[in-house]
């Protein structure tokens, strides 16, 4: 799949974890066994992914993103496909393979929280062998999303990483949470990175820290910007001793809410969008949370996004 100018160089390149989400939505979504049968008030079929949905915001923006991924030869990747095509991003390493079921994602959404079950399918197809040179002279950042997805590039971005440093390409990673609690090789990686994005939980875990300021402080003496998202607390930012806390949002009303899903990805594109084009980490934050808030207000990721050409 092939939309794109060969010679472009792109804003932001990534490894793509594509999927479908199925989101179900209702007062009552949570279910329960002996073939009890519950009364939903919605569904949507929707793209996923948190690079996906990173790389559209960021586009959306004004950017230009590309993402590099596997779609399966079936319904759900015809789908997928359909709704690449009207996102404006640069799918040249997007590859079909029918011998792969595209990745899958069901989503039991309440207002402020929700539960996935994920089949990876395509989702982890993409190889080491797929990080080339060719990759790092078509892109002047690269984003690490869903990095536990990603389980066969795992022992590949430490190299990477400092392939891209040495050839004066920027990065940033949100690792999303660890299903088993394993963040040693996250810690690895936060040196190696120009900006590092994770929320209060994450921030906890990857420091054995209670504290998520403190946290967030120790991680940036290890070199990059970490930003950390806090919900309706708005974000704070940490960076060689400097601290910067985000005025606090208006409150979203519960009423206007339809999901939380992709928004942390929404936020990470607008920090990186505005940190891109040289701006102040306060105004990287301002447009992080407008872009976070703003996919509350749709179903999935990518219908409510904001977009606004930023320069």
């Amino acid at each position: 799949m092939d939309k794109s100018e060969p010679s472009r160089r792109l804003d932001v390149l990534c490894v793509a974890d594509l999927c479908v989400d199925v989101i179900l939505r209702g007062g009552d979504v949570r279910p329960r066994f002996g073939q009890v049968e519950q009364l939903i008030d919605d569904y949507t079929i929707e793209l996923g992914g948190s690079a996906t949905i990173f790389a559209a915001q960021f586009a959306k923006l004004g950017g230009s993103a590309g993402i590099i991924g596997t779609l399966g030869q079936d319904l759900f990747g015809r789908f997928a496909q359909e709704r690449l095509a009207n996102l404006g991003l640069d799918t040249r390493y997007v590859t079909i393979d029918p011998k792969v079921r595209t990745g899958a994602g069901f989503a039991l959404a309440e207002p402020t929280d929700r539960a996935i079950l994920t089949c990876l399918g395509g989702i982890d197809a993409t190889g080491p062998e797929t990080l080339t040179g060719e990759l790092i002279g078509n892109c002047r950042h690269w984003h690490i999303a869903s990095y536990f997805l990603l389980n066969r590039l795992r022992p590949s971005w430490v190299q990477w990483l400092s392939r891209l440093r040495a050839a004066g390409v920027t990065s940033s990673l949100d690792p999303n949470w660890c299903p088993d609690d394993n963040w040693k090789s996250v810690r690895e990686l936060i040196p190696l990175v120009d900006v590092f994005l994770a929320n209060e939980n994450e921030v906890r875990a990857i420091t054995e820290c209670d504290d998520w300021a403190k946290a967030g402080m120790t991680l940036s003496t290890g070199g990059p910007i970490v930003a950390i998202k806090r919900g309706a607390n708005g974000a704070t930012a940490f960076y060689r001793g400097q601290r910067w806390d985000s005025p606090v949002p208006v409150p979203v009303s519960p009423d206007r809410i339809v999901d939380t899903i992709g928004a942390g990805d929404c936020f990470d594109a607008g920090f990186i969008r505005a940190w891109k084009l040289g701006k102040p980490v306060d105004q990287c934050l301002e447009l992080a949370i407008r872009c976070g808030q703003a996919s509350l207000g749709a179903a999935g990721g990518f219908t409510g996004q904001l977009c606004e050409e930023i320069g």
